[in-house]
Formats: C-alpha cells, structure tokens, sequence
C-alpha cells in the first residue's frame, strides 16, 4: 500500500476547502463530489480531510469486510450528551452485550405481538384529527407525526409509566431540537451569544429530560408486575419483588437512562421524518394515493389493522421504501479508522473520518435508472435481483445496521393505512418543501396539509 495513494477530491477554496459548501448542503455537495470523483472521494474540510464513500462494494468493505477497523462517530458531543452510552454510541463488548440482548424483542414475530395496542393508540391519536377534518384547519404533520412516534415510541420503550409524561416529554425534546447547535466551522465558538444562548437551553432541556426519565425509573417498582415496555426487559428476570427492583434501578440508573433514552429517540425521530416525506409523495402522485387507498379498502376495508393484514399492503410498502430510497431520514452517517488499511485500493490513514451517504448512494445512476424520479416499481421482485442490498440502506448496513429497521416500516404502514381509511391529504397550497439537513433529513419548513374526510 502506497503511503501516498489518497483518492481524489476536491480541494476547496482557501484556508476552510470544501467546509462552506458542505455547511450550505451537505447532501446535493457530497451527491456532486460522487459524480465527478467516483465511489470513493477525499474531501478537503479545511484542517482535517474525509473521505467520502458511495459505491456499495466499497460500503460492504467499511460496514462488513473491515467492519473491525472502525468505530462509531457523531457529529456533535450533543448526542452522547443526549443518549450517552446507549447502543448507538456503545462499542466493543458494552455494545455486543446490548445489542444481543436487545435483538429478540425487535424480531418480526415479537414485534407483530404489539400490534394491537400500538394500532389502538395510533387510531385514537388520529381521530383527534376529525375537529381538523370537519372545520378546515390544516395540520402540521412534522409536529404531529413526532407527538405521535415520541408516544408509540415511548410506551414501547419505557412502558405505561410514560403515557402520563408523553406531552412532557415531548415539549422538553422540541427545546433540545430547537437548541441543537447548527453545523459550524472551527472559528464558530460559543462565545457568540446565539451560540451561548442555544448551549444554556440545551442544557436546562437535557436536565429536564433526564429528571423525568429518572422518576420513571423511581416509580417503576410500582408498576413492574402488569408493565410489558422493553423497559423490563432490561431488568434481571430473577428479581421479583419491589425491593430487589429498586436497589437494582438505583444501582444502575444511569445506564438504564441511556438504553432507554438510545432507544427512544432513534425510534420516533427518524420514523416521523420518514411519515412526513412519505405522506408528501403520496400526495404528489393522484395515481399513487389511488393504488394505496385502493389497496387499504381491498386489504384491510373499515377494519382495525393486524400484523397479518399489514403484511399483505405490498404496494404501500413499495412507496414508503421508495420515499425512503429518496428521502432518507438518516441521510449520512460516518466511521473513524481505527488504524491504517486500504479501501477499493486506496489508502485510510487512522482516524480518518469516512461519510456514507444514503442520500448519495440512493442516486446513483449505475444502480438506479433515472434516480430522481419516484418510482416504486423499482422495489418489484424482478427489478430487485441482482442489485446490491449496499445500493439501498436507508437503516445502515452490516452488523451494526439500525435494530428497529421492522418496527419502523410496520409502523409506517399502520400509519398511512390508518390515514388511508380515515382522511384525504393534501399540501397545502402555496407550502413551500424543502429538504433540509438536520440530525434528519426533514422538511425545512414542516409539512402542513389539508385534512379532508374521506368520501365513501
């Protein structure tokens, strides 16, 4: 391996390279740098380089073939601060532990047993819609999609004891959304006020997050018996009675915070941004919210929903992964070399931070005709073979691909099912969408609709 043999890249202008563009956006910067560069590029960031890598042979190598010669990275200290040592950021055995025995609760078979209630709580938060519905006032779907997901998301997680702390909950999150800091570059510091002044709320919000986390974990004793959230899965199985449960949370609360808080939030944030966009194409496309609504009134008609008829929408899932292909809420995600090795014949020197972008990926042409265009044909068996299943990873990839990638496509589907039987969408006129590069991939100006009822 030459000591020397970097990929090419762009270089930049000035002293920042390539930062400015990368700040204005990242996604339509990093998707050119793969056009003219290839599948695996080295980007000037100013004082520090990154190598960006879009071709899935390549992506198989960092997530699969060396997956040991990497860790975890985040972009901001924020995220640790937020879910700390959880099974995002977790790594070696800490990681291997958590993941081992998170994995048999989020298998097809056990995440069809909660079905009923998670149907039963999002049919009631919808028909909260119909005042919308019948006095013609819009709704914001990024605000009420996260209330929704923070709540299925929540009792999932953390049990019953969080149903009465859901709107908390959710208020304390949207301060820590609204303070989270922008990207910046090295000259930004928070000695700015804006900047100082986002760091204080932050901080107030996390320390009331973690305040109501704790008195969940305090009254929990109470409710362990009837409770069925993943919160008691955490729990060893011989402890049975209040006491024992309680020393062991006190003994073990901090890290009983972050698995749940990791949990919780990788599942609502990028489901609700993925409602959003989805919700969006359907109504882009007249010919495409006819065949799903079709398909709902075939499949499912006026009844509640199950996993067994969930399972049977295949177009409506073709459109939420198609929706997913172009607009995935993860939109990049990156890795840091643990030490020195070579990818598609070029050298990574350690600590080098390489970005995989699904946003990126999902459009290249060598791997799908005309990539803009919305098609969800592109998910019929035929159309499938052959192709890469690096070429699409909306939920990562390799040993460390995102656990609650069923959970999120079930819910989803539940979702525009229920949505299908119940009302009729549209954006509203003059609403202006736009992509927008946050810790998601979410609409820049939020997502407001008419809410119709539906005509029989």
């Amino acid at each position: 391996m030459s000591k020397h043999n970097f990929p090419p890249g762009p270089e930049g202008e000035g002293k920042l390279g390539c930062l400015p563009e990368m700040r204005a956006n990242p996604m339509e910067f990093l998707e050119q740098v793969a056009l003219e560069y290839g599948g695996i590029a080295r980007v000037n960031m100013g004082d520090y380089y990154s190598y960006l890598v879009s071709e899935p042979k390549l992506i198989k190598e960092v997530l699969v073939d060396h997956y040991d010669k990497y860790k975890k990275n985040t972009r901001y200290k924020q995220v640790r601060m937020v879910i700390g040592e959880g099974m995002l950021l977790s790594e070696g055995d800490i990681w291997k532990h958590q993941r081992s025995h998170a994995q048999p609760k989020f298998t097809a078979k056990s995440l069809d047993k909660q079905t009923d209630w998670i149907t039963s709580l999002a049919a009631n938060f919808l028909d909260t819609w119909k005042t919308n519905a019948y006095e013609d006032n819009p709704v914001e779907l990024e605000y009420q999609f996260n209330l929704l997901t923070q709540l299925l998301a929540g009792v999932w997680v953390m049990g019953e004891g969080f149903k009465p702390r859901a709107q908390t909950v959710f208020n304390i999150y949207n301060q820590i959304r609204i303070n989270w800091p922008e990207m910046t570059d090295l000259r930004s510091t928070l000695l700015q006020p804006k900047n100082l002044k986002k760091e204080i709320n932050f901080r107030k919000a996390l320390a009331n997050l973690n305040k109501c986390v704790y008195s969940l974990l305090h009254e929990y004793p109470d409710i362990y018996e009837k409770d069925t959230g993943f919160l008691k899965h955490l729990l060893p199985e011989d402890l049975t009675d209040k006491a024992a449960i309680r020393k062991y949370i006190k003994s073990n609360k901090r890290s009983l915070r972050d698995q749940l808080l990791t949990l919780f939030v990788t599942a609502f944030e990028t489901t609700a941004t993925s409602l959003c966009w989805t919700m969006y194409v359907i109504d882009k496309y007249p010919e495409v919210k006819q065949r799903i609504y079709d398909e709902v009134k075939q499949v499912i008609g006026s009844q509640t929903p199950t996993a067994e008829t969930l399972n049977k929408l295949d177009y409506t899932e073709k459109v939420i992964k198609e929706s997913l292909r172009l607009y995935s809420s993860v939109h990049s995600f990156s890795r840091v070399a643990l030490e020195d090795h070579e990818i598609g014949g070029y050298r990574v020197p350690k600590d080098m931070t390489v970005i995989i972008s699904s946003y990126v990926t999902h459009r290249l042409p060598e791997y799908w005709d005309n990539p803009h265009t919305f098609d969800p044909s592109r998910f019929d068996k035929q159309r499938t073979v052959g192709r890469s299943r690096f070429a699409y990873i909306p939920f990562a990839a390799g040993h460390r691909n995102c656990i609650g990638s069923y959970m999120a496509l079930m819910q989803s589907k539940l979702v525009v099912a229920l949505i299908a039987q119940r009302y009729n969408l549209t954006l509203c006129s003059g609403h202006k969408v736009e992509k927008h590069a946050a810790t998601t991939m979410r609409p820049k100006y939020g997502m407001k609709m008419d809410v119709r009822p539906l005509t029989v």
